[in-house]
């Protein structure tokens, strides 16, 4: 019972501490999207925000991804490495439309941009041969979201965003010594982040 009566109370003052959080200029938070890294979404990752006015932030997200892999070959023939690499730059603005308590409601506007690689060297495990694939995205979001302030300076949330993306690049294939160049595929994509994509956010 003492410790039951003990958990209320701490989050009873947790609650006080919370209810009084109002964001203000000034103030900045690591903001987190605990769902991972979406797929060239804009709110994917991890994002800077600072706050330009009391209710009006500026997001700037950067990511990074690597991979690589190798299958090995079967007798006679090369290893097949493929390897990859992406960068993405996605600066936004948010801005606090509702509040209550220690809760904040809001809706934000974002865009991106993002380049990548791909590179496979001996594809089919054909020695000497080479793919090499680059491409460049844009796009925009608008999101929607709310945040409670567990703390005084975090908050778990949740957010929505529909996005458009479009991508385009080139491929490079060496074979026997000589190389072509042609245009790769280019994509173009309407999507929804998932509706239970959960948030921390850590203020300072």
């Amino acid at each position: 019972m003492k410790r039951l009566v003990a958990l209320l109370v701490a989050v009873g003052m947790a609650s006080l501490v919370a209810s009084a959080q109002k964001t203000k200029q000034g103030d900045k938070a690591w903001f987190f999207t605990l769902s991972g890294l979406s797929n060239l979404g804009v709110d994917g990752g991890i994002r800077l925000l600072y706050y330009l006015s009391d209710d009006l932030g500026l997001t700037v997200g950067l990511g990074f991804g690597t991979t690589s892999r190798t299958v090995k070959a079967p007798a006679g023939g090369a290893d097949e490495k493929t390897s990859t690499l992406q960068l993405t730059l996605s600066p936004g603005l948010r801005f606090n439309i509702a509040s209550a308590g220690s809760v904040v409601g809001y809706a934000g506007v974002g865009i991106l941009f993002a380049i990548g690689s791909e590179t496979v060297e001996n594809p089919q495990y054909v020695s000497g041969n080479k793919t090499e694939t680059s491409t460049t995205a844009f796009g925009a979001a608008v999101t929607a979201g709310a945040e409670w302030f567990a703390w005084s300076n975090v908050s778990l949330g949740a957010i929505y965003s529909l996005s458009f993306t479009t991508s385009s690049g080139k491929t490079k294939v060496t074979s026997g010594g000589s190389s072509t160049e042609q245009d790769a595929s280019s994509t173009t994509a309407i999507s929804t982040a998932p509706s239970g994509a959960f948030t921390l956010s850590i203020y300072w």
